[in-house]
């Protein structure tokens, strides 16, 4: 109707006529006014639409959840879920550096450990059909006893401040230092023991870096900088915090932590070829890199990792959109990246299926979601996108 009403054959001649023509402008103006408001109501519906579109996955695409303590849900129930609600993935918190959820040879077993954690998601993931990583926790003391706690402080294998504190982060305990040797077979030997000893597809380093900024500077530190330099630091540690030698140390941390990952890497490949090695990682690789010394775009770049997650964790969909941007840029389809998004928080499953849809819509093969919880269980499962 807009064609021909607007069309100057059907309607100046007639306007241009008398009244009849003024007859017709008027119908034309009423016409048009309706149109308008038919236009406006199109356009909000439209939003509507957009706003609260489901992006449709790709095939195989990797859906995946992080599951924190698995002392509090039955591991039948948590796979059972996810599966039910498309999920194909789902990693499990099995082991720290100070305690596992299974009868480890080389750590003691959390208190509260009802069973065999890792033999019952690996059968569970088997039974449904589901993906099972097991999740380390790196260098973090979680769940240890106090014996261990008091025997790594006094062996000199944690790691400490400035002022020669030992920090308690996140945990409330004491974080080992990579500079121990001691250390740094333990995380060895942690992970190669998680993908023998159970049928699980894959094992994940979580927190493989420093905890901050300022740390560490402990004797351990010290003595092995020192071994690497080839000379002693005089003024010990101001020349290594904020003088002459703040950048070759910082480096030196970078590729001890790089040099970690790669060892690790090369022994589970070894012990076993099928078993998917990923990071958590921090969302900003620049970020990460200067605080944390940890270089994730160069283990991926040396091969160390078969996929990477960074931890994209924001209610901010601009800044997620923004955030795997640059990821995918520095990455340069490497590795395949799957996005860490923090349904903890988020309130609505409307949220998570946009974070989601910008995913797809940047063309990431997968997600995570951290992490399984009564809220993701009750609300969201059922409402998450196809």
């Amino acid at each position: 109707m807009i064609f021909r009403l607007m069309d100057s054959r059907n309607f100046f001649p007639g306007f241009l006529t008398g009244f009849a023509g003024l007859t017709k402008f008027r119908e034309f103006l009423l016409n048009f006014k309706n149109l308008g408001l038919f236009v406006c109501v199109l356009s909000l519906v439209s939003c509507a639409t957009t706003r609260n579109e489901r992006v449709r996955g790709p095939p195989n695409e990797f859906r995946g959840a992080w599951v924190y303590d698995p002392r509090k849900f039955e591991p039948d129930e948590v796979v059972r879920d996810l599966k039910e609600a498309g999920f194909n993935a789902v990693f499990v918190r099995l082991s720290s550096a100070g305690a596992a959820y299974y009868p480890s040879e080389v750590l003691p077993m959390a208190s509260g450990t009802r069973q065999d954690y890792a033999r019952a998601y690996a059968e569970a993931g088997k039974k449904y059909g589901i993906q099972v990583h097991a999740w380390h926790v790196c260098f973090m003391m979680h769940n240890a006893p106090k014996s261990s706690v008091n025997a790594a402080v006094k062996k000199g294998q944690v790691m400490r401040t400035t002022s020669g504190k030992a920090p308690r982060p996140t945990y409330n305990v004491p974080v080992r230092t990579p500079a121990s040797e001691f250390n740094r077979n333990l995380e060895e030997t942690l992970m190669v023991e998680l993908v023998t000893k159970y049928p699980l597809d894959g094992v994940q380093f979580d927190y493989i870096r420093y905890f901050s900024s300022g740390v560490d500077y402990s004797a351990t530190a010290r003595a092995r900088f020192e071994k690497t330099q080839g000379s002693s630091v005089k003024h010990w540690p101001s020349d290594v915090a904020r003088g002459r030698l703040k950048e070759s140390y910082h480096k030196w941390r970078t590729d001890l932590i790089t040099s970690l990952v790669g060892r690790i890497s090369r022994v589970i490949r070894m012990a076993n070829p099928k078993a998917k090695i990923s990071a958590a990682v921090w969302h900003s690789p620049e970020v990460g890199l200067k605080e944390y010394a940890q270089d994730w775009v160069e283990w991926v770049r040396a091969g160390y990792l078969d996929f990477v997650v960074p931890m994209n964790y924001t209610p901010d969909e601009e800044r997620l959109a923004e955030w795997i941007s640059c990821q995918q840029e520095l990455v340069g389809g490497r590795a395949p990246i799957y996005a860490g998004l923090g349904s903890y928080m988020l309130n609505r499953p409307e949220q998570i299926n946009r974070q989601i849809a910008i995913c797809r819509n940047a063309r990431l093969p997968g997600y995570v979601l951290y992490s399984y919880d009564e809220l993701l269980k009750k609300r969201f499962l059922s409402e998450i996108s196809d």
